[in-house]
């Protein structure tokens, strides 16, 4: 009888421990999963540094500065933003200002958006409007980093009417902490290319 308990408890020791071993796999495979699966969130405060590199009818200017830009999830398919970004450069030995605000609403589903803004860009006093509207996607690679991009029609004041196009990446670092960054291009007068890199809260 020894003999018997001894061999049972010899044959179902290692077969528990890899029941528990698999279970434990499991478990964390569903975590993985979790974020993986889950919806980009459109809830956030992102503070970012940005940098431009802009013509204006031949003239290269480089602004650089800072932006701060707050989404808000509206229901399960809206959501709302406003942006601000206050940079400022020299050229020709005098010093100018670029700032730029935004507001603006869209729509949403799993791995898509599409928005409109209307922004103010204001030159070294010099104000003029753009309404952009914007098509992309948003989606999760892995559990940690998220891709996105998305094409503009860019109705900018006393110039031709610009397509943009964007691409951005986020790095969750844990809990609701994320690094991001982003390049956007807008083309025809004024040729803008825009570099942005910071930190985002989503709640």
């Amino acid at each position: 009888m020894k003999f018997k308990v001894l061999s049972m408890a010899f044959i179902l020791g290692p077969t528990a421990s890899f029941a528990q071993v698999d279970e434990e796999d499991e478990h964390e495979n569903e975590h993985e999963n979790e974020h993986t699966d889950e919806s980009p969130s459109y809830s956030y405060l992102e503070i970012s540094s940005i940098g431009y590199d802009m013509d204006f009818g031949g003239i290269d200017v480089e602004p650089d500065g800072y932006k701060v830009k707050l989404s808000l999830a509206l229901g399960d398919s809206l959501f709302g933003v406003i942006d601000r970004s206050n940079s400022g450069g020299s050229f020709s030995g005098a010093n100018y200002d670029f700032d730029t605000q935004g507001y603006g609403f869209g729509l949403r589903g799993d791995s898509w958006f599409a928005s409109y803004t209307y922004n103010t860009w204001e030159l070294s006093n010099n104000e003029f409007d753009v309404d952009t509207l914007r098509l992309g996607f948003r989606d999760n690679w892995t559990d940690r980093l998220e891709f996105n991009a998305s094409y503009s029609w860019n109705n900018i004041e006393d110039a031709d009417n610009d397509d943009g196009f964007q691409a951005g990446f986020l790095y969750r670092l844990g809990g609701n902490f994320h690094l991001v960054a982003e390049y956007e291009t807008i083309g025809g007068d004024l040729d803008i290319d825009t570099l942005t890199a910071g930190i985002r809260l989503t709640f």
